[in-house]
């Protein structure tokens, strides 16, 4: 009966070292081969400030980014969505923008938000880039749009200021 109880406590303990052995492995396999050459990829992206990433329970990938100064929006954004699906092996279900918004670069891109939702039903996307850019130099701005298969991309500055957004183009 001894003997059945101390292999009994043989193959526990052996499981319990193989358990730890694997969850040591999965996180230095997450810091070493994931979560530095993401980040260290965001980080050479031009015009990206900070980035940090974070998944969910499901297994949905964030990443938050904060901009600095980017010539386009629309590249950047890509830049960012390559880079981790590059790594990673999927693309992110999320990307978070931060960037250095004022309330009145808020003001203005409320205020030509009605133009871009337009646009995304009709598809006059040359009209709502002329309207935008006509706001956006009335209020002392400078604005640029783009627009791509998935997102219309908004980026307005004001006296070192900058305000970014992605609008899907989905129409429900």
């Amino acid at each position: 009966m001894n003997f059945k109880r101390s292999a009994f406590l043989t193959y526990v303990a052996a499981l319990a070292v193989t358990v730890a052995v694997l969850v040591a492995g999965q996180l230095l396999w997450q810091k070493y081969a994931v979560a530095r050459p993401l980040d260290a990829g965001l980080q050479g992206i031009p015009g990206v400030a900070a980035a940090s990433w974070e998944e969910g329970k499901n297994g949905d990938l964030t990443i938050n980014v904060t901009l600095g100064s980017v010539d386009n929006l629309a590249k950047t954004y890509g830049q960012i969505g390559a880079t981790a699906k590059t790594i990673l092996g999927r693309p992110p279900a999320r990307i978070n923008l931060a960037d250095s918004r004022t309330p009145e670069l808020e003001a203005l891109y409320y205020g030509i938000h009605l133009y871009i939702q337009e646009a995304i039903f009709t598809g006059n996307f040359a009209a709502m880039a002329e309207r935008v850019d006509a706001k956006a130099r009335a209020a002392g701005a400078d604005a640029g749009v783009y627009v791509d298969a998935a997102n219309v991309y908004v980026q307005l500055a004001r006296e070192g200021a900058a305000l970014y957004a992605v609008i899907p183009r989905e129409v429900k």
